[in-house]
């Protein structure tokens, strides 16, 4: 079929493409009727007749439909050739085939199948003779896309912005599927390179003959990145031709005013744009080092006047780095949310502070709302930190709560934090029903028909405008005449009114995924104003506590400071992979010293004190530890973190009281202090920011005063 009769065979009305044929009789024979619709649907296969369709459960949800059905390699809109017929072409989707497509693909919304006739009684029973059912085993989903489709100049079923979004998640799992076997050859062939160099020094006889295998297996190894290179820029390429389409077609609707070009930036941000943060490059004037970076970072705060020790900013960039939530916690002016601005401008990253109110109650005021009366979503300035940083995909960005807990973190912020558990992938995060999005896409693509069938039988051109449309007699009559307006001025009503929801859509989706260049930090105090943190948050969070800056011995401090050669006025421009991205936790080794001390204090004492420390506090915190290796923080250094983070923030408890093993609290817990100290022997206190055996001290010395409540938080 030539590109020109596709074009027309889209854009008419299916009943004027039927095949000049008697409507199909019930009682034809199923091989008639499927070769009817063969021809009419332009298959060459009655036996196998393929579509493409949008995947709609059912309301109950046992079974579904798929619905928009189009031709699977013309990308042509399929209707069924019945005159006068209100059946919508739609294919039953049995249970079996239903539940086994979405076990797999869960998230898929496009999918392709083969079909076959509906029984008879179900055909009888939709008036329809050609009703068809999903062929078994035949459903899966739209990610193989055929070659074709790569050429396609018109398609009805999807507005421009998801059709981009489907070819963009098509192209990626395509990339991974074909690639991943690559990058599995690739790791077993280095590590089988690194064996055989090993090999080769241990083993002087077979010197000889392992040179010559490695230097075949570098060949290899060469030979699969160059065709992995290849594989990604084509593609990419494929990629790059579909966005040119979609900005060609994106020209009418900027012309009409429907849009703006800032909108279609939103939509196509450039591609490897140059870096414009001034700065120095963390690679190459650091290498990489982050024992460095917190070193030329406090000296680069230093100059300003913003105070803090190598150890606390060694401390916040590992937080930073295992990707949980943080919370800052000490008085009201001790330096939290200084440090959450100052870090992120001497990194080049993006900061927004986002004030918690004392009413939050909900998800809703922390991520918005829809407002169905002006049918457009209110975003909160939390929502539209997180849309800014997905259009910088490699520019870090902090979110500060500051005053966290004003509300009740768990009222507003649990869902959040449930879905940040997600480590594999980035969560999904919705936020209004996709109906408003699929009206408003309606009413556009019903706009754009009308005003070209306007434009047309006024002899205007192609780049006229909205306004030269108005402007024009015989343009504005047509345009009214075929709209059913009365008025000119509802006309600019219902064009004002596309426009919003347009906009709507493109500045507020229906959901998107979170970003993985961005990273939350609360800052909170604790004072009768405050609400304490729930167990949920703190099993979830690390505490990172400040202390009163006056009692600080800055002098000390300031001999931590070196000299770097370099201009110590600039930025470190670090990008957001250089920080780390979400990752799975740690598995649980159960031969790992760090996990067999986790498990024992938690079994011997913090159990019996009532303080639960599980296998998600565990995993957290040897994702602390690693990420601390990697930073040349030491094991000792590592585990005193733990403690101040994850463990002392739980402790409240009446020390008078019997633990659950029978022995007093209080006996217990200097039990636990005394184990600590042995554990963490030799700890070097200058490079930690506060030590875990002291704060515990400190702690244990107030209950004693305050009527046996032993409380991290409490003065």
């Amino acid at each position: 079929m030539t590109s020109e009769s596709s074009e027309q065979n889209v854009n008419n009305n299916p009943n004027e493409n039927e095949i000049d044929r008697e409507l199909p009789s019930f009682l034809w024979l199923e091989s008639e009727l499927l070769e009817y619709l063969a021809q009419a649907w332009d298959q060459q296969d009655p036996l196998h007749i393929k579509v493409i369709g949008r995947l709609q459960q059912a309301d109950k949800g046992s079974f579904g439909f798929l619905e928009d059905l189009h031709h699977p390699e013309t990308g042509i809109r399929l209707f069924y050739p019945l005159k006068g017929s209100k059946v919508n072409p739609n294919v039953f989707v049995p249970p079996d085939e239903l539940t086994a497509f979405q076990k797999q693909w869960e998230n898929e919304t496009y999918a392709l199948a083969e079909l076959d006739l509906s029984p008879l009684q179900k055909r009888k029973d939709r008036d329809d003779p050609f009703a068809c059912i999903v062929r078994t085993s035949t459903l899966e989903p739209l990610s193989h896309i055929p070659e074709s489709w790569w050429k396609i100049h018109n398609i009805q079923s999807d507005p421009m912005p998801i059709v981009l979004a489907k070819a963009r998640k098509a192209i990626e799992d395509l990339l991974r599927r074909e690639t991943s076997e690559a990058e599995d050859e690739l790791r077993v062939l280095r590590s089988a390179l690194e064996s055989a160099v090993l090999e080769k020094n241990s083993l002087n006889d077979e010197c000889k003959q392992i040179d010559i295998e490695v230097r075949q297996q570098v060949k290899r190894i060469a030979a699969l990145e160059a065709e992995f290179v290849q594989r990604r820029n084509e593609l990419e390429k494929k990629f790059r031709e579909l966005e040119l389409f979609l900005k060609e077609s994106g020209k009418r609707m900027v012309a009409l005013d429907l849009v703006d070009s800032s909108d279609l930036e939103k939509l196509f941000p450039p591609i490897n744009t140059q870096d414009a943060r001034e700065g120095h490059s963390f690679q190459k004037a650091l290498s990489g080092d982050f024992q460095s970076l917190a070193s030329y970072i406090q000296a680069h705060l230093w100059r300003k006047g913003i105070h803090y020790t190598r150890a606390q900013l060694l401390d916040y960039f590992t937080l930073l780095r295992t990707n949980d939530l943080i919370v800052l916690a000490g008085d009201s002016g001790s330096g939290k949310t200084s440090l959450v601005k100052s870090v992120a401008s001497a990194i080049g990253a993006r900061c927004t502070v986002v004030p918690v109110k004392p009413n939050w109650t909900g998800s809703e005021d922390l991520l918005g709302y829809y407002n169905p009366i002006e049918q457009r979503y209110q975003p909160s300035q939390f929502l539209v930190a997180l849309l800014d940083a997905a259009r910088e995909p490699e520019i870090p960005h902090f979110i500060c709560l500051d005053e966290m807990n004003l509300a009740r973190v768990e009222y507003y912020f649990a869902d959040f934090l449930s879905l940040l558990e997600t480590r594999g992938e980035a969560p999904w995060i919705h936020l209004y029903s996709t109906s408003e999005e699929r009206q408003a896409i309606t009413d556009n693509k019903i706009f754009l028909a009308l005003e070209e069938e306007a434009r047309k039988r006024a002899g205007l051109t192609e780049d006229a405008s909205f306004q030269d449309i108005l402007m024009n007699d015989q343009a504005n009559l047509e345009l009214r005449r075929l709209a059913g307006f009365q008025e000119a001025d509802t006309v600019l009503n219902h064009h004002a009114k596309i426009r919003r929801s347009i906009s709507t859509l493109i500045d507020t989706p229906a959901g998107f995924r979170f970003p993985q260049n961005v990273w939350i930090v609360g800052a909170i105090n604790v004072d009768e104003t405050t609400h304490y943190l729930s167990p949920k948050i703190l099993d979830r969070a690390h505490i990172m506590r400040f202390r009163n800056p006056v009692l600080m011995d800055w002098e000390k401090v300031e001999q931590e400071l070196r000299e770097f050669n370099l201009d110590l006025d600039l930025p470190v421009r670090m990008l957001a992979a250089e920080i780390g991205a979400r990752s799975e936790y740690p598995k649980l080794d159960q031969t790992d010293p760090h996990v067999k001390l986790l498990i024992r204090l938690a079994r011997d004492y913090l159990d019996p004190l009532g303080i639960e420390f599980g296998l998600r506090a565990i995993r957290q915190s040897l994702n602390y530890i690693q990420k601390g290796k990697e930073a040349q923080i030491s094991a000792l250094e590592a585990l005193n973190n733990v403690v101040l983070h994850k463990i002392l923030p739980k402790i409240i408890l009446d020390v008078e009281k019997p633990s659950t093993n029978g022995r007093k609290r209080y006996d217990l817990l200097i039990d636990f202090r005394d184990e600590l100290e042995k554990t963490l022997d030799g700890l070097d206190e200058t490079k930690v920011n506060e030590s875990a055996i002291k704060s515990l001290d400190d702690l244990i010395a107030r209950s004693e005063v305050n009527n046996g409540i032993a409380n991290f938080w409490a003065r």
